[in-house]
């Protein structure tokens, strides 16, 4: 079977569904709600998921950007990169925990304040 493939819209990206992927598990991994999920994925029927078809992930909130966790990541050295405080870094990523980044997870960076 041929499925359509999904245009995403900007602040959105491509996930394609997995054997065994349910919404709830979806959401859990890639630390999003399953409303959001929903929201950003009219018209699909989250009790019949398809095996291959992609579906949009929320990515960040205006004045934010995505990064992937890298190997060696830490929030001290994600702060200093991006010039926020890694309490801001927290705010934006309340599912993350702060002693355990995994590598390739994906988290919203605010964009800096400009020093006056």
């Amino acid at each position: 079977m041929m499925y359509f493939y999904r245009q995403c819209p900007q602040g959105h990206y491509p996930y394609k569904i997995q054997p065994g992927d349910t919404l709830i598990h979806i959401a859990l991994r890639l630390d999003k709600s399953v409303s959001e999920i929903l929201s950003a994925n009219p018209g699909i029927d989250p009790y019949n998921l398809r095996v291959g078809e992609n579906i949009c992930i929320p990515a960040c909130p205006p004045n934010h950007r995505p990064i992937i966790i890298q190997p060696g990541d830490t929030l001290y050295q994600i702060s200093q990169t991006y010039g926020v405080t890694i309490e801001s870094i927290l705010e934006a990523n309340p599912s993350i925990d702060p002693n355990y980044l995994r590598v390739g997870q994906r988290i919203c960076i605010p964009a800096a304040c400009a020093l006056r």
